[in-house]
């Protein structure tokens, strides 16, 4: 962890090791993570909020997918991303890299511990299998957190893991609101794709997001002119 330097990346700074007073020691985001603002606190956020955080998010994830060798998250979910506030809007950073392994640490199969230990609303279809996990297993999970960002709603609240396990596996999908721009109701669906080879890498993401910003900026401007 101390190698990963990115302005969407929670520092690290040191740890305790003492018995007993084991912590890491990172940077500090006041307002905590994107689960504690959505599901907690109720934080109202704009489109252009959002989708600033959906980039944010997307530019994190590339930036370990990028190196080399590539970082796997493998606990993507609303609870591993903090937030600050900034001008206009918010700072996003990704935390919690418990999970996290190279590509080339990671084995031929998901072991049955991995999968238990993920969050299970925010697993991939291939992760519940026991299969290879990818940079698009990663992607998955985006899909589920930007589900988040536009309902407010936790993902699968209320189900028990057997339910949520049988629908994912079934190809089904949360529901997404009718009022969502059809380009960014377009990520989602591309991310959560049930076959891997049919969700983007991170760096077109952070592409079909911009294009998402920019279409949002032209319709500002059309409506204030």
């Amino acid at each position: 962890m101390d190698r990963l330097r990115s302005p969407y990346i929670v520092t690290f700074y040191g740890a305790c090791i003492e018995t007993q007073k084991q912590a890491l020691i990172t940077e500090y985001m006041s307002l905590g993570s994107l689960y504690k603002l959505l599901h907690e606190d109720n934080l109202v956020l704009s489109w252009s909020q959002q989708q600033s955080i959906s980039l944010q998010i997307a530019k994190g994830i590339n930036y370990l997918h990028q190196l080399q060798p590539s970082v796997l998250h493998r606990d993507i979910k609303s609870g591993n991303f903090l937030l600050e506030r900034a001008y206009e809007g918010y700072t996003v950073k990704v935390c919690d890299f418990g999970l996290a392994k190279t590509r080339n640490e990671t084995s031929s199969r998901t072991s049955s511990s991995h999968s238990l230990a993920c969050t299970l609303q925010w697993t991939a279809p291939e992760i519940l299998r026991l299969e290879h996990y990818t940079e698009k297993s990663d992607i998955y999970s985006l899909g589920v957190v930007y589900w988040e960002l536009i309902t407010k709603q936790k993902p699968y609240d209320g189900y028990n893991d057997g339910v949520i396990r049988a629908f994912v596996l079934a190809k089904e999908r949360l529901p997404i609101p009718d009022t969502t721009p059809s380009t960014f109701c377009a990520v989602v669906e591309k991310c959560w794709a049930h076959s891997p080879n049919d969700r983007p890498n991170t760096s077109d993401l952070i592409g079909m997001i911009e294009k998402c910003v920019h279409l949002q900026s032209n319709s500002l401007i059309t409506i204030l002119s």
